[in-house]
């Protein structure tokens, strides 16, 4: 039983030893290419340097927004006025509600369509696509709405927050021009709500027409005072939509030139740079001097 513990002791004794030499060997080995990791590490991090200097400074600026008003507000309290009988305005394809929640109001912000007319209206496709200008000269087709909708949503140019918490909204351009950043969040925000405005108006009228033609039909005098009900609540609601300016969002804090830049991070694209090239290196020594010991080894089995 001594016996076998004493081979017990000997063999950790000498695992631990083994261990003891590979992490020497592997120290050794590390300042045996020192230099090389080093340069390496430095050769990176001047050459991720210079590239970052060539990237263009990038500025975010940013409006604060909150919903305008609430669904119920918005229905005018017909709804519960009308009770039960409010269900036949749903039937006839006609909602209470004024302007849509503020998630359809965000989706229409980020939509192709509503991009696409903003960049139109504005005028801003020689600004946005520049680059791209020569190539337009040369006989190549003119950016469409989709590079405009890759260039807001994929490009992250345009960036949209919701806090859940308390319901308010961020909405952001980043652009290589503060001033221009500023002024476009500012247009972008004050255009979809004119935009969903028009929108209300479009459907109201749809409806009015819609509930006067049955108004000519009806001889019914209970479905009439419903009807007259819903043509007053659409009538206020195309008024609403034509003199609030704040239609959909309530704008809390309007967007101003910043004045630091959002991106690039020089100083970590340097850091992360020089630590992965080192670890590249460094990766590299281990692998060479791996395969020199294989072959020594294997030499040394075939002289034997």
């Amino acid at each position: 039983m001594n016996h076998q513990n004493r081979n017990q002791g000997m063999e950790l004794r000498q695992e631990y030893a083994e261990d003891e030499i590979d992490l020497l060997e592997l120290w050794r080995t590390l300042l045996k290419h020192k230099r090389l990791i080093l340069r390496a590490s430095f050769g990176a991090a001047v050459l991720a340097a210079a590239i970052s200097l060539l990237m263009p400074n990038i500025y975010r600026a940013e409006v604060l927004l909150a919903p305008a008003q609430s669904e119920d507000v918005k229905a005018g309290g017909l709804a519960s006025a009308l009770g039960g009988l409010g269900g036949l305005a749903s039937m006839a394809g006609i909602s209470l509600g004024g302007g849509g929640s503020t998630e359809e109001s965000l989706a229409v912000l980020q939509s192709r369509e509503f991009l696409w007319k903003f960049v139109q209206d504005e005028k801003l496709a020689p600004v946005l696509f520049e680059p791209g200008m020569l190539a337009n000269l040369l006989g190549a087709e003119p950016p469409g709405q989709w590079d405009v909708y890759r260039l807001f949503i994929d490009d992250k140019t345009l960036d949209v927050q919701t806090d859940k918490d308390t319901g308010l909204i961020r909405v952001a351009i980043l652009w290589t021009d503060a001033a221009l950043a500023a002024n476009w969040a500012n247009t972008l925000v004050a255009k979809l709500n004119r935009y969903l405005a028009q929108q209300a108006i479009s459907r109201s009228e749809e409806n009015l027409k819609f509930l006067n033609e049955e108004l000519m039909r009806t001889q019914v005098e209970e479905m009439r005072k419903i009807l007259f009900d819903l043509i007053a609540n659409e009538q206020k609601s195309a008024m609403l939509a034509n003199t609030q300016r704040d239609f959909a969002f309530k704008v809390l804090d309007p967007a101003v030139e910043p004045d630091k830049k959002a991106k690039p991070k020089r100083s970590l694209i340097v850091i992360l740079a020089a630590f992965v090239a080192g670890f590249m290196a460094t990766l590299y020594v281990f692998i060479k001097e791996g395969i020199a010991k294989r072959r020594e080894q294997e030499s040394g089995e075939h002289s034997a």
